[in-house]
């Protein structure tokens, strides 16, 4: 049952990238210390921390699967990541400087430019002054853009370091009211609080999500539900976050789905996660449903296991088996590409809810406008999406796999506010 995908290959072409960026920029700075006549040790030392960087981040991921790093491990791959992650935005600098710079030599701007000002500024008896005096202009004009751009250096570094300290865990919460085709009236008004991929392993302690669960109480949810990846990958991960887990309160219960990490593990670690789970009071679905409500004045909260990310393990026939044509369905299902394939227009499902993406842990946010580079891996990867009457709500999670950093994209803790049809709705549909 180990399906975690290899991604050997990729740490490795990650790791060259890496260690480029950190050639190409070292190599800059270094020129730029020398030609300001600074102490060699403004050399020596970045120099130096990328030797241990190198030794760092590759004793972590040949060590470890870099999806299951926890503890020491995400430790250090956040420390790397800090020192890594810049350089993106600093190298992006750099190029575009080296371009212009190589243009100009290619066109000779720089002694077109300079013929110009001998011919204008020399005076009759041949001397220069003129000339040596914008010259001198120049250089310090170009010396002071320069320690400039080296100054906009640590703007990337804030990025990261506050995306590794403050985003990190500073939960959004996001309220949705949604409408379910054939939601009791009696039930108009229902509350259901989600969170997704809580990646215990990620968290040094349980203050985290000690916090997420004070924020999930004071929405006062009917009942609150979980969508995967409780792990990254060993159920002792579970230790950290468990007395939270089992603290989780809401008169109809906790309800949960599992995901891809829950999966990366043997059989019988497998089936320790599942037990350790139930064991907090968590009603785990797999591939199975239960009805919240009584009677007629119910819905069906269905839950398969994970498919998707090489995974086969969801059976949505057998979740659903027993649910009559016309009882309101919510699906738990980590995957949102699990929507596309089974359910649209396959399942009476009128809504799905889904974790799995984390929002891409890296993006931007600002004035309703969103993105992130997992967008371009995934049709669905955060928020609201619609297809007819049918619903998928992609949960940015909680937790973080990888580098423990968030850039622009916070976790999330959803509300949603069940809605049942006004009668207007129910003539439009008729």
């Amino acid at each position: 049952m180990n399906n975690a995908p290899n991604i050997l290959v990729f740490s490795i072409v990650m790791g060259l990238i890496f260690i480029a960026m950190d050639l190409y920029t070292l190599s800059r700075w270094s020129a730029f210390t020398k030609r300001n006549a600074m102490h060699h040790l403004w050399r020596v030392i970045p120099w130096s921390i990328a030797g241990v960087m190198v030794g760092v981040t590759s004793w972590v991921v040949f060590r470890r699967h870099l999806f299951r790093v926890d503890g020491l491990d995400a430790v250090l791959i956040g420390i790397s990541s800090f020192w890594y992650l810049p350089k993106f935005g600093i190298v992006v600098v750099l190029l575009l400087r080296d371009l212009v710079r190589l243009v100009a030599r290619l066109f000779h701007w720089k002694g077109a430019r300079k013929s110009e000002r001998l011919v204008l500024v020399t005076d009759a008896d041949g001397s220069s002054d003129v000339d040596e005096m914008v010259s001198a202009e120049g250089t310090t004009r170009r010396a002071f853009l320069e320690k400039s751009a080296w100054s906009l250096a640590a703007v990337p570094y804030f990025l990261v370091g506050n995306g590794l300290y403050r985003t990190l865990y500073d939960y959004q919460v996001y309220n949705v009211d949604i409408t379910l085709p054939n939601l009791p009236r009696s039930m108009d008004g229902m509350r259901v609080v989600q969170i997704s991929d809580l990646h215990a392993g990620s968290y040094l302690d349980h203050q985290p999500m000690q916090e997420a669960r004070r924020l999930v109480q004071e929405q006062r949810p009917d009942l609150v539900v979980i969508t995967g990846d409780f792990v990254n990958s060993h159920p002792k991960e579970l230790e950290i976050i468990a007395g939270e887990l089992a603290r989780f309160r809401a008169p109809e219960g906790v309800l949960a789905s599992l995901g891809n990490h829950d999966h990366y593990n043997t059989p019988s670690e497998h089936q320790a996660l599942v037990k350790g789970i139930r064991e907090l009071g968590i009603d785990l679905l797999v591939n199975e449903h239960r009805r919240i409500g009584n009677g007629d004045a119910s819905v069906v909260i269905a839950g398969t296991d994970n498919t998707g990310f090489r995974q086969n393990f969801g059976d949505l026939d057998q979740a659903l088996q027993g649910v009559e044509e016309g009882e309101p369905i919510v699906l738990l299902a980590h995957d949102p590409t699990f929507w596309d394939k089974e359910v649209v227009s396959q399942r009476s499902v009128d809504l799905m809810l889904a974790g799995h993406t984390h929002g891409g842990q890296f993006g931007v946010q600002a004035l309703g406008f969103e993105w992130s580079p997992a967008q371009y891996v995934y049709e669905q990867w955060a928020g609201l999406y619609r297809k007819g009457d049918q619903a998928l709500y992609v949960n940015r999670g909680l937790g973080t796999v990888g580098p423990p950093i968030r850039i622009g994209i916070p976790p999330e803790i959803t509300v949603f506010t069940l809605r049942a049809p006004t009668l207007q709705d129910r003539f439009a549909n008729a």
